[in-house]
């Protein structure tokens, strides 16, 4: 049978399904339509491998059987995860666009929906479970964790909202320990990690680990250990050629933190106090002249072989233990999700900017077979920035990304020594680039006044990349392009919906009253000069260029060094902005109050 023939079937098939279903024919997608898909996630099903496609909004079948695409079926905005329940054909999916829990059920190949729920904002990550009674979500700006209970009933999840725990960080990837009383819940920017009490619904511990990026958490072989997959940046090091080489900058590992010591949670001490986890064992991706730049998703066999995405080096690393490099096998670029066969013979990789999916043999211990989920309509120049963003190449032997010290275009919050204000040993807090096409100049000292060339200058002397072949105007114009998409966070209290108060207009006021628009100017709450702010840096600089106030609420450290850990301490203990040249009365408490309140809205 001709393939044409055997699509024509499958899709009259699949019709026939929808209208059986009560569903409109119109959801399918043919794998013909000229799109951006993006695989983001992966997940077994019985027989099937299912794919959340980013971009899209659609999910796509692949049969294991036969390693051939079976269906794609729209279904939201933007996807970012998806969950299936261990004893049922049923998944969850979150949108993180239309900020949508989405439960569907696997019929005859395809996936189909129903009625989807409410969560907070920017959902992003879905588990459940063991004994598919709960699932949680956890939502990007909002800065929430949302409990639902799942009510089956003729083959369908119905979630019902039960719990929202607040969190003073971004939340991404989650794991449920195996007895089920506990989820770990990891930040998506900086270095936190979340214990939630699955029992009592609650808050349980906050811990502290000073890395970033973690983009996966595993069981280890031995069941003793939480493994994460992270980067850790070195503010000490200078971006100089020699420790961009040897992997002091910035490092890619797995770390293995004794689950003993994780759930070890004195119930006595305050569930909000930050705890710095002491104990753990480290493992290091890549090494000199060969590194694995933005470890990704690990996935462990039941025969204890680990998988790592090395998403900024578009390879699948592998091996039966991490005190020896892990084998390599090229995918496509930017692989970001696993997913096993139900024999655990074949490992499924989903490529992100390929729109595909490849294939992993371990018995021929290669990759096999690419399949495509579909047409790729012609890139822009801002889809090669994004691209680009992420590519670890771009810097010296792929220890790297852009996106490996601006998350997903954010910060990681953490100081780095890049040499922008031309001195060696004074590292400065990484700013985010949400909404920085807007914001220039660039750098904290304000010295860039066009993006292109602070692009230039990040590709040459904080990445190392010079000798790239990606190293070109080609590559600075698109990474432009890119940067000039991305918008600011969005404040904390429309992601939360706060309603506007009486605090929130005597803040206003206040922010009026004491001319912080000098420095802080709408639209943008920036302005192009540098000011003193009444503290310097190692070498006595003072003055600094004005980051934006949009987005503020969703940062954790401020000014130049970290010092202010909050934005109390900003306007308390640092006494900011009536210090410096600006000798005005300090803010009493109240008043800070209030103008955090207002800040809280930009």
């Amino acid at each position: 049978m001709s393939q044409v023939l055997k699509f024509i079937m499958t899709v009259a098939a699949l019709i026939l399904t929808s209208k059986s279903e009560g569903l409109a024919a119109e959801t399918l997608v043919s794998p013909e339509r000229l799109t951006l898909r993006r695989p983001i996630d992966l997940a077994r099903s019985g027989q099937w491998i299912i794919a959340a496609n980013h971009l899209e909004g659609s999910v796509s079948v692949i049969d294991t059987t036969r390693h051939t695409f079976l269906s794609e079926t729209r279904i939201g905005g933007h996807l970012r995860s998806l969950a299936v329940m261990k004893r049922r054909n049923i998944l969850l999916l979150v949108d993180e666009q239309n900020h949508k829990l989405i439960p569907c059920k696997i019929v005859q190949g395809r996936v189909v929906n129903s009625t989807s729920v409410d969560t907070a904002h920017t959902p992003i990550h879905v588990v459940i479970s063991e004994d598919d009674q709960l699932a949680s979500v956890s939502c990007l700006w909002a800065r929430q964790v949302q409990l639902f209970e799942l009510d089956v009933t003729n083959q369908v999840a119905e979630p019902h909202l039960s719990t929202t725990i607040d969190l003073p960080f971004n939340p991404g990837i989650q794991w449920v320990t195996p007895q089920g009383k506990y989820l770990i819940v990891a930040d998506h920017h900086g270095g936190y990690l979340a214990v939630i009490n699955l029992k009592r619904r609650q808050l349980a511990r906050l811990y502290h680990l000073g890395i970033h990026n973690i983009r996966g958490m595993e069981l280890s072989p031995d069941g003793k250990h939480l493994m994460l997959t992270h980067q850790l940046l070195n503010n000490l090091a200078a971006t100089e050629r020699q420790r961009v080489f040897w992997g002091t900058v910035l490092e890619n590992l797995v770390r293995a933190i004794p689950l003993e010591d994780l759930l070890a949670i004195d119930e006595a001490q305050d569930p909000n106090e930050v705890v710095r986890i002491s104990h753990w064992l480290q493992y290091p991706l890549g090494e000199p002249g060969n590194a694995a730049g933005d470890p990704g998703e690990i996935l462990i066999t039941s025969d204890k072989e680990i998988f790592v995405c090395f998403s900024g080096t578009s390879q699948l690393g592998h091996e039966e233990d991490l005190f020896n490099p892990l084998e390599r096998h090229t995918t496509g670029r930017r692989p970001v999700a696993l997913a096993a066969s139900q024999d655990e013979k074949t490992i499924y990789i989903a490529n992100y900017f390929d729109d595909s999916i490849s294939v992993f043999d371990r018995g021929k211990n290669r990759i096999v077979d690419t399949l495509s989920l579909g047409k790729m309509k012609p890139w822009s120049q801002a889809d090669e920035g994004h691209a680009l963003f992420f590519n670890s190449r771009l810097s010296l032997d792929g220890w790297y990304s852009c996106h490996s010290c601006h998350p997903d275009g954010h910060t990681n919050g953490l100081l780095n020594e890049n040499m922008s204000d031309f001195q060696i040993d004074s590292p400065k807090r990484v700013l985010s680039l949400l909404g920085t096409g807007q914001s220039g100049p660039w750098a904290w000292i304000g010295n860039r006044t066009d993006l292109k060339s602070q692009i230039n200058k990040s590709i040459h002397v904080t990445m190392q990349g010079g000798s790239s072949k990606l190293a070109n105007t080609e590559t600075e114009e698109a990474l432009v392009a890119y940067l000039q998409t991305l918008k600011s966070a969005p404040a904390l209290s429309i992601a939360r919906k706060f309603e506007s108060t009486e605090s929130v207009q005597r803040g206003k006021t206040l922010f009026g009253q004491r001319n912080c628009q000098q420095c802080h100017s709408p639209p943008n709450y920036t302005t192009a000069g540098k000011f003193d702010v009444g503290i310097h840096d190692e070498y006595g600089l003072k003055e600094f260029n004005p980051p934006s106030l949009l987005g503020v609420s969703q940062r954790n450290q401020f000014f130049h060094d970290n010092r202010a850990k909050s934005l109390e301490e900003v306007f308390l203990k640092f006494r900011h902005p009536q210090t410096g040249s600006r000798n005005i009365a300090p803010l009493t408490p109240e008043q800070a109050k209030d103008l955090i309140q207002f800040l809280q809205t930009l």
